[in-house]
C-alpha cells in the first residue's frame, strides 16, 4: 500500500517507491468520458487525492465489478476513479471533493485495506497451524515446529 506516491509499505518498512519510476514512464490511458453527478460543485475537480492499494485490497474494498463505488460517492459527496496501474498489481484511487472530505475517505479506505491485510495475515497463520497439527497427529513423534 502506498500513504503517497513515495513509499510503499511492505510487512513493517516503508521504502521508497522505485515503481512509481515505472509508472510516470507508462502511456496514459485515454480518459473515461464521464457526467459530473448534479450534486458535485465544478470547483472541487481542480485538486484530487491520488493514492495506491494492492489489486487485491481494492477489489475486497470496492468488489470486483467497482459496483460500491457510486455509493460511497453519493454518501460522501465526493468523486472516486478506481484505475488499474503497474501490470495490475495496484490501483490508483483519485478522490475529488473537499480537502477534509478527501483525507476522511482516503483514511476510511486505508483503515479498510489494514483490516483486509491482517485478516488474509491472520488467515495464512491459522492455515498454518492446522497443517502443522495434521502433520504432527498423523506423522512420527518427531519434534516439528509451526513457521512463525
Amino acid at each position: 500500500m502506498a500513504d503517497h506516491a513515495g513509499a510503499v509499505h511492505q510487512g513493517n518498512k516503508c521504502k521508497p517507491a522505485n515503481s512509481l519510476d515505472v509508472l510516470m514512464k507508462l502511456p496514459l490511458q485515454p480518459p473515461r468520458i464521464r457526467t459530473r453527478p448534479w450534486w458535485f460543485p465544478v470547483q472541487e475537480l481542480k485538486d484530487p487525492l491520488v493514492f495506491y492499494l494492492e489489486t487485491w485490497v481494492a477489489d475486497l474494498i470496492f468488489g470486483a465489478d467497482r459496483a460500491i463505488i457510486p455509493n460511497i460517492e453519493w454518501m460522501n459527496q465526493v468523486l472516486l476513479t478506481v484505475d488499474v496501474v503497474n501490470n495490475r498489481n495496484f490501483i490508483e484511487i483519485t478522490i475529488f471533493g473537499q480537502p477534509r472530505v478527501q483525507n476522511q475517505v482516503k483514511s476510511v479506505l486505508q483503515s479498510l485495506a489494514s483490516r483486509h491485510r491482517q485478516h488474509r495475515a491472520r488467515a495464512q497463520k491459522m492455515k498454518q497451524l492446522e497443517e502443522f497439527l495434521k502433520a504432527r497427529a498423523s506423522g512420527p513423534k518427531t519434534v516439528q515446529h509451526p513457521v512463525a
